[in-house]
């Protein structure tokens, strides 16, 4: 995935103000990675369950006080319950709802 989205990136004229890296997750923060992003942007991460404390220490380490995190996630199993609750208690979570398309995604256990 890094290859294509470096060439995204470079299509989109955007070197200056990205920097596409491989970010393992509960791993140490990536050198040039900012360490607590204005905004973080993620999609389907909860997908393996072995990883949901790995995935959940990196949002830790990434998210501060004035990082916005837009989570979009599909609910296909008990088990990405279980994530979300346990990501509530760690942190501060509202369910996007002005989105004019929210009707479409949620028929599809798609939530934001």
């Amino acid at each position: 995935m890094l290859p294509l989205m470096q060439r995204n990136t470079a299509l989109n004229e955007l070197q200056n103000v990205v920097n596409p890296c491989v970010y393992d997750w509960g791993q140490p923060t990536p050198p040039g990675l900012p360490t607590q992003p204005e905004v973080i942007l993620a999609a389907d991460c909860i997908y393996f369950e072995p990883a949901f404390p790995l995935l959940l220490q990196t949002l830790q380490d990434l998210i501060g006080p004035r990082t916005i995190c837009y989570f979009a996630c599909v609910k296909r199993r008990k088990a990405d319950a279980h994530f979300m609750k346990a990501a509530r208690k760690l942190f501060e979570i509202e369910v996007v709802g002005d989105d004019p398309f929210e009707e479409e995604y949620r028929g599809k256990n798609c939530s934001l």
